[in-house]
């Protein structure tokens, strides 16, 4: 149903003064009105627009008003027809209600009965668009529903047969490598070490797309999450790298929040980690804080690091965007990864950076007593070095 069908009204008067006084009431009420002195004509405007009420006159130059109720509802049954007469019988009556009439009116009746009837029309139009609307976003969701659980099942199968083969591509070229060693050419060891090398690369690749792919679709219900203990278990996935780096992590009391804590330990880590891993020849220093903001609790994670260029601010949260080459490693999901749960716990996730001097993400959860509210974008970059 076209938006504005509820509010046009087609008014079908064979008389002129009639008809511009029921055109003009109608208006002052706030309804699109379009005038017409035969059957003919309106037929012509039912097929060119969407109307919600027609008002018919039941004695017509051209047509009865019965006839031409038949007509309207076999052009579009939409449209709620309303027998507005002076000529009204029992068999009149009869006949048109039983040919699917809104409503029969008396032309000597109270002119506000006219209205009463066009706006019940209109509310029951609305009614039933509502209802409609709500099966169609039902049947909608159920059918994402299934396309996700399909994809999430596709995306696992397609996973396990990529890796099956690279598990023995790998397997392989190690036995190779022990079978060959130091019988070989420098190069053709180096061509091994490519190509375990793609390998592991392909297969942490693989590994990546899947977290995406889950991201969003968690089934684990959001809850109360303490995200001290969060945090806990985030450091301990990134011991070794944070003892290699030796690293220093500087964390404030951190609150509960709703959210799903699995996903929430990989949102820390894949901060934490990028923090520590893109560092400037120094110690990587990071601080992780918490403040209200609203209803909601904005995080902070601060680094040391070697920044990022405010032109790719909104690049970086892209699948495969990766700005360094080889030099960092990684295949650049995990920051996608990283949006796609704070979006699904109803936050955002932003960031602030000075090219040498350092990067902060910002990101918003809800607070475990109040509903969320996005916090706003910090406005200056100068502040991300002040933290250090």
């Amino acid at each position: 149903m076209a938006t504005d069908r509820v509010s046009q009204v087609l008014v079908v008067e064979d008389n002129p003064a009639e008809s511009q006084w029921l055109c003009h009431c109608l208006r002052d009420h706030g309804f699109h009105v379009f005038g017409c002195n035969s059957a003919d004509e309106a037929l012509g405007h039912i097929q060119k627009r969407d109307f919600g009420v027609a008002v018919v006159d039941l004695c017509l130059p051209d047509l009865s008003g019965t006839q031409l109720l038949a007509r309207i509802r076999s052009l579009d049954d939409r449209v709620r027809v309303i027998i507005y007469t002076g000529a009204a019988s029992s068999e009149s009556v009869q006949e048109a209600l039983a040919l699917g009439a809104f409503a029969y009116l008396e032309k000597l009746s109270d002119p506000s009965e006219l209205l009463r009837y066009v706006h019940r029309a209109c509310l029951e139009l609305v009614d039933r668009y509502a209802e409609s609307l709500e099966h169609a976003v039902a049947a909608r969701t159920e059918e994402l529903a299934r396309s996700n659980a399909e994809l999430e099942t596709f995306a696992s199968v397609v996973a396990h047969d990529l890796r099956s083969p690279l598990v023995t591509i790998s397997g392989y070229c190690h036995l190779l490598q022990e079978e060959v060693a130091g019988h070989v050419p420098p190069k053709a060891a180096q061509y091994l070490d490519y190509i375990l090398s793609g390998a592991a690369r392909m297969d942490r690749l693989i590994h990546d797309l899947l977290e995406y792919s889950r991201a969003a679709r968690s089934r684990q219900p959001l809850q109360p999450v303490d995200m001290d203990s969060v945090l806990v278990q985030a450091r301990a996935n990134l011991d070794a790298s944070i003892q290699a780096q030796q690293a220093r992590i500087e964390v404030d009391s951190l609150p509960t929040v709703i959210g799903d804590q699995t996903q929430l330990v990989e949102l820390l880590q894949n901060l934490l980690d990028n923090a520590v891993k893109f560092r400037r020849g120094q110690s990587p220093r990071v601080r992780l804080t918490a403040c209200r903001d609203g209803g909601c609790w904005q995080f902070a994670v601060a680094d040391n690091g070697i920044g990022i260029a405010e032109e790719h601010f909104e690049r970086i949260f892209q699948t495969f965007q990766r700005l360094h080459g080889q030099e960092y490693p990684g295949t650049g999901i995990g920051l996608a990864v990283c949006k796609k749960i704070v979006e699904r716990h109803g936050g955002r996730i932003w960031l602030d950076s000075i090219v040498g001097q350092g990067t902060t993400f910002h990101f918003t959860l809800a607070d475990q007593e109040q509903p969320l509210v996005p916090a706003r974008p910090a406005q200056e970059n100068s502040r991300v070095a002040d933290q250090f």
